[in-house]
């Protein structure tokens, strides 16, 4: 029954997520919903962080006027990837996560980054913008990877109690 919990901090997420774009003028310079997926494949591997991913990517890309099926194919790939090498990862040092979210985050923007200067044309104003809204994202995301995951690894924790068996 605590598993349904996972669904509410979803929807917490997302509500954060999208209520968020008010208080920072369109530009948001962190990432929850990469956070939680982040989380998600973490924790439960590489079919769930998958899955989560995949819905994440669906709803933001339904939502988002931006390039469709870019939240999708990321987020998925983020979910797999992680919940994949989530054996090679230190759950309890941080630094870690911190530094992976910070890849990520990078690796997401210059990915990105093709749409967006195929459509804005090729003009160096549109690149260094670009650029420096890339490092307030990356940095803002990796500031709060650590707050997000010992949240995430708390309702893990207590979720993981009533599945004790003997």
């Amino acid at each position: 029954m605590r598993m349904w919990s996972w669904v509410a901090a979803a929807f917490i997420v997302l509500v954060l997520q999208t209520t968020s774009l008010g208080c920072f003028g369109g530009n948001l310079f962190f990432d929850l919903p990469l956070l939680f997926i982040y989380s998600v494949g973490l924790f439960y591997g590489a079919r769930t962080g998958l899955f989560c991913g995949l819905v994440f990517g669906l709803l933001q890309d339904i939502s988002s006027p931006a390039v469709f099926g870019f939240y999708l194919l990321t987020r998925g790939l983020v979910g797999y990837g992680i919940g994949s090498i989530k054996e090679m990862i230190f759950k309890n040092n941080y630094g870690y996560h911190v530094l992976i979210v910070g890849c990520i985050s990078l690796l997401l923007r210059l990915f990105y980054a093709v749409p967006v200067i195929l459509l804005n044309g090729f003009g160096s104003s549109v690149f260094v913008t670009y650029m420096q809204d890339t490092l307030w994202y990356c940095l803002g995301n990796m500031l709060l990877a650590l707050p997000v995951i010992r949240l995430l690894l708390a309702l893990y924790c207590w979720v993981a109690e009533e599945d004790m068996t003997y």
